[in-house]
């Protein structure tokens, strides 16, 4: 069967289809009137059995999220022995300038 027939089938009122027969092995479908075709297949070697699978599914939620901790670093030995050689330096400079400023004025 083409995909065009099975179109075609969607759009006939309930009830229209096509039967297909071939070594006890019937096919038989039909439109369902709203859109859709029913489909049932029976072989005559074995006694009419319907079998009913029933499946469940269960949606279970994961936290996938990612965190965006910070973490908090303690400064290592290195940068504790750069930042009180800048603030010496800074001292250093400050002390002098006020040295230099206090000479200027006694002079005058």
């Amino acid at each position: 069967m083409s995909a065009e027939q099975w179109l075609n089938l969607s759009k006939l009122p309930a009830g229209f289809g096509l039967s297909y027969r071939n070594d006890g092995l019937n096919i038989d479908i039909q439109s369902d009137g709203e859109g859709g075709v029913n489909v049932t297949a029976t072989a005559d070697s074995i006694g009419r059995q319907v079998t009913v699978k029933h499946t469940e599914t269960e949606h279970r939620i994961r936290d996938e999220t990612t965190s965006n901790e910070v973490k908090e670093r303690r400064p290592g030995l290195q940068q504790w022995i750069v930042g009180t050689i800048i603030a010496v330096l800074l001292l250093f400079l400050i002390w002098e300038l006020i040295k230099k400023y206090l000479n200027k004025n006694q002079t005058l």
